[in-house]
């Protein structure tokens, strides 16, 4: 997969400039795994053969320079399994969120390369066709993290049973917009993590009630949960970070795609996991 190199070391080097003292329990480690990020949305144009035809971001003129070409460019050159409607090869249109991340280089640059993609279009799927929430408070803010100025993202896998009740939620990656050391990283995404999940096992959802979903014992959607001072930040803007380990629970299949990451959902909204509506990456993303 191409990558690209951008000047965008400000970013880092203002996120590091404010990082507190921490203490020898690998700070320089802590360090190396920032990153910078960014969702691009869009739609693309997929070929009966499964090619690429056509490629269109969403506002390509609030991306910074040089993004929106390195973009149409990588997805150009992708390859899906081919869309079959009733076992014959069509065009398909999908909608994509990908993840861009950036990683110094040194030289005042880092490289961008496009980590993780999702192809979920609910716009094409019935309302009776999926699920919605009907009650989802969101969790407090942990005290502790708001005193220390700690943000940061709680992905949510979530299993939606008949009635539409939680029968179990499980983190599967925390991610972090703050730096300090490893032993003081854990503990932020188990207090994120504690309370989003606390959170999400008093929730309710309205599951499907026609389709090939409706049938389903039970249901598993993903929700980013994020811990924000200032809301959701504009599309186009670079977001640093700290990426946190990705786990999956027993009770969540193996069933996700090649490309696919947590991190490129949009926050504030439910992904429903697995299913065969969206089309299929054939060509292997970086680092996924």
């Amino acid at each position: 997969m191409k990558q690209h190199r951008v000047w965008i070391w400000w970013a880092l080097a203002a996120m590091l400039a404010w990082m507190p003292s921490a203490s020898a329990q690998g700070p320089a480690g802590v360090r190396k795994q920032v990153e910078a990020s960014m969702r691009v949305t869009g739609a693309i144009h997929i070929a009966a053969d499964g090619s690429v035809e056509h490629v269109q971001l969403d506002t390509p003129d609030r991306l910074p320079k040089g993004i929106s070409g390195f973009v149409e460019s990588n997805m150009a050159s992708w390859r899906f399994e081919p869309v079959l409607v009733d076992g014959v090869p069509r065009r398909a249109l999908t909608k994509v969120s990908a993840l861009l991340v950036g990683k110094t280089i040194g030289g005042g640059q880092m490289s961008v390369s496009i980590r993780g993609a999702d192809f979920s279009d609910d716009t094409v799927v019935p309302a009776t066709q999926q699920i919605t929430g009907r009650q989802l408070r969101p969790p407090a803010f942990p005290m502790s993290a708001a005193e220390e100025g700690v943000q940061g993202t709680v992905y949510l896998l979530v299993k939606v049973e008949r009635d539409g009740t939680v029968g179990d939620v499980s983190t599967e990656q925390v991610n972090l917009r703050f730096v300090a050391s490893a032993p003081q990283m854990d503990r932020h995404r188990d207090r994120f993590a504690r309370v989003a999940m606390a959170a999400a096992r008093n929730w309710t959802f309205a599951p499907p009630t026609e389709g090939e979903q409706a049938a389903q014992p039970y249901w598993i959607v993903r929700v980013p949960v994020d811990f924000t001072f200032t809301g959701p930040l504009p599309y186009g803007k670079w977001q640093v970070y700290i990426p946190g380990p990705r786990t999956r629970p027993g009770w969540a299949p193996d069933e996700d795609a090649p490309g696919f990451s947590p991190d490129a959902l949009a926050e504030g909204s439910i992904h429903m996991a697995g299913g065969n509506r969206r089309p299929k990456l054939l060509t292997p993303l970086d680092e996924a």
